[in-house]
């Protein structure tokens, strides 16, 4: 498995998320680097908006 360190914050002190992740080899196999890239960022994608960040917006 390849290994990733995912990371995510905001501007304020003590909001950043890291965590290694690991990605199924099976997922980069074959691919170039573009390809590879596009799927390292879907993995990094449901990784951030699952469980590490909450957002939203309401009309005021």
């Amino acid at each position: 498995m390849a290994k990733f360190i995912f990371n995510v914050s905001t501007k304020y002190v003590g909001s950043r998320a890291e965590e290694t992740v690991e990605v199924p080899d099976e997922d980069l196999e074959g691919l170039n680097e573009d390809e590879r890239v596009k799927v390292i960022n879907e993995h990094w994608e449901e990784w951030l908006w699952n469980g590490n960040i909450d957002g939203g917006w309401e009309e005021v």
